[in-house]
């Protein structure tokens, strides 16, 4: 299953929408380290997330940014993040 998420990731990062992402990591990183984005990271479960994502649960990764993004906190920061990537 790893195999499978690593070649998905690789494909994504290929692609227009990943070279994006990798030309704005840096304006990412500062928005993950704001007090809104931690407090994402405190609900996303930290451990339990990166599990999902290791596993390929979408189910669970899927749930948990649902409740994150339920949040003001959540909520901002997904507005920042569209700005961002515009």
């Amino acid at each position: 299953m790893n195999e499978i998420n690593i070649a998905g990731a690789a494909e994504l990062l290929g692609s227009p929408d990943g070279k994006k992402i990798m030309e704005k990591r840096g304006e990412l990183e500062r928005l993950a380290a704001t007090a809104d984005g931690k407090k994402v990271r405190e609900l996303l479960g930290g451990d339990k997330i990166e599990q999902a994502a290791k596993s390929g649960d979408i189910a669970a990764i899927a749930a948990a940014l649902q409740t994150a993004l339920k949040t003001e906190e959540g909520a901002r920061l997904a507005k920042q993040l569209q700005e961002l990537m515009k």
